[in-house]
């Protein structure tokens, strides 16, 4: 394959970088009937060009689907979504035409690779980062995160209040993302999703969170004030927003409801509530990517529809039996439960109608 260079189209195989191969061993079966063990470089990645002379590591059982390192490359682990060289797959139009899980690459070095105390009047937050989280960083410059929040696996029902069960998530859009679930059952779940010869799938960590958050900054997608604030760009209950999928009906703001995750129907604009007219700050969670205004570095409803797990401690124990979330959610006011925050904190065992997960995936 040919090196990548700036004039590489988009979505062109290039040569795989040095660091991306590894030892591996194959067996060869002779005329004579001998087998000669030979070592050998193998990879858990092909490249794809970006179009702006950036490599990307494209794990098999993925196909690129488009987007760059400036506004975000997205795979999905269906073929039917592969970038045929003409067709914008980005564009938020086409997000309900994709059909397999979407991940989006977040590049970033060693160096950048660091959590951020964006609530600066507060510390002591557990600033811990795994040796497999850097590693992954180490030798492919990056990591890929969920596009959308947790879905519900394909055969569970939208008219079930129990939700909080071993099963696979999806990240697609227009799913009934999955609340209702603790920490320890996100995790598992998030880890179940994908786990193969070339990747494996976990719970976002605190530090990825805040790379992510980073990333869009520096890619001026959002500035300091939308991350303190993001009410301009996130489902919480104190700002407007249109959207084009589907609403939940029941939810309020103390979590309580009697049809859980039963969605409706929504043709054209809906307006959320607002402060305004809606006292009691109720709010309407949405599907997953039900809005444009949601999305940022193709990322969808990181800030507010949801509050998501991560791996993070909590700062009120070390001991693995409170975690974080983060991002807000529906029910919030965005400048007081901003996609920032972090002191958002629960038992493992703990679930609610405003809290669920988002996946990352790791390179084998």
């Amino acid at each position: 394959m040919p090196p990548v260079t700036a004039q590489t189209e988009a979505g062109k195989k290039v040569a795989l970088k040095e660091e991306w191969l590894k030892k591996g061993v194959r067996y060869i079966n002779t005329e004579n009937g001998e087998e000669i063990k030979e070592e050998t470089e193998v990879a858990s990645v092909y490249a794809v060009s970006d179009g702006q002379g950036n490599a990307v590591p494209v794990p098999y059982g993925f196909w690129y689907v488009g987007g760059n390192f400036s506004n975000g490359v997205i795979i999905s682990d269906n073929e039917d979504d592969k970038y045929d060289g003409k067709t914008d797959k980005t564009a938020y139009s086409y997000t309900t035409n994709l059909k397999g899980n979407q991940f989006v690459w977040i590049p970033c070095t060693i160096s950048e690779y660091k959590k951020t105390n964006w609530n600066k009047e507060y510390g002591g937050w557990d600033d811990t980062t795994s040796g497999a989280e850097l590693a992954q960083i180490e030798k492919y410059g990056g990591f890929y995160v969920g596009r959308y929040e947790a879905g519900l696996a394909i055969d569970m029902k939208e008219d079930t209040s129990t939700y909080n069960v071993y099963n696979t998530p999806q990240s697609k859009a227009n799913l009934i993302p999955w609340d209702y679930i603790d920490w320890t059952h996100a995790k598992a779940n998030a880890e179940s999703m994908k786990n193969n010869d070339y990747v494996s799938s976990r719970l976002i960590t605190g530090t990825q969170w805040d790379v992510i958050l980073n990333t869009m900054k520096n890619k001026t997608e959002i500035s300091e004030d939308d991350i303190m604030d993001s009410g301009t760009w996130g489902n919480h209950c104190n700002n407007i927003i249109e959207y084009t999928g589907r609403k939940a009906t029941g939810h309020n703001n103390n979590g309580q409801s009697s049809t859980l995750s039963k969605f409706e129907p929504v043709d054209g604009t809906s307006t959320k509530g607002s402060t305004k007219n809606n006292p009691n700050n109720d709010g309407e969670l949405l599907t997953t990517g039900a809005s444009s205004v949601t999305e940022k570095y193709h990322i969808f409803d990181i800030a507010g529809n949801l509050w998501e797990w991560t791996e993070e401690d909590s700062h009120y124990a070390t001991s693995g039996q409170r975690r974080v979330f983060r991002g807000g959610c529906f029910w919030n006011n965005s400048r007081d439960y901003c996609v920032a925050y972090r002191y958002g904190e629960r038992a493992v065992s703990e679930s609610d109608a405003s809290i669920g997960f988002r996946v990352v995936l790791y390179i084998n």
